[in-house]
C-alpha cells in the first residue's frame, strides 16, 4: 500500500511545481488512471521506472524519490557515494 508519508510528499512536489497528478502522469507518459490509483486509492507506491520518470517533472533528483518512497535509506546513498557495495560490511 502507499505510504501516506510519500503520497503526501508527491502531492507537496506536484503543489511546488505548479501541476496536477494528472499533468505529472502525462508529463512522465504514464496512464492517468493507473497513476489516479497509485496516488489516490492506496495502490501500491510506483515502482523505480515510474519515479525515474518524475523526478526531472518534480523537480528533484531520482535518489531523492527512491528514498522517499521507501527504496533506498539515507545510509544506502552514503555507502554508495563512499564506493562501498550497497549492504557491506565495512
Amino acid at each position: 500500500m502507499m505510504d501516506a508519508a510519500f503520497r503526501d510528499y508527491l502531492i507537496e512536489r506536484c503543489r511546488l511545481r505548479g501541476i496536477s497528478l494528472h499533468r505529472l502522469a502525462l508529463l512522465c507518459d504514464l496512464n492517468q488512471i493507473y497513476f489516479y490509483q497509485a496516488v489516490n486509492k492506496n495502490k501500491d507506491n510506483p515502482p523505480p521506472w515510474v519515479l525515474r520518470r518524475a523526478a526531472p517533472h518534480l523537480g528533484v533528483g531520482y535518489a531523492e524519490l527512491l528514498v522517499a518512497a521507501g527504496y533506498l535509506t539515507e545510509d544506502d546513498i552514503r555507502e554508495f557515494a563512499a564506493g562501498r557495495p550497497l549492504g557491506s560490511i565495512a
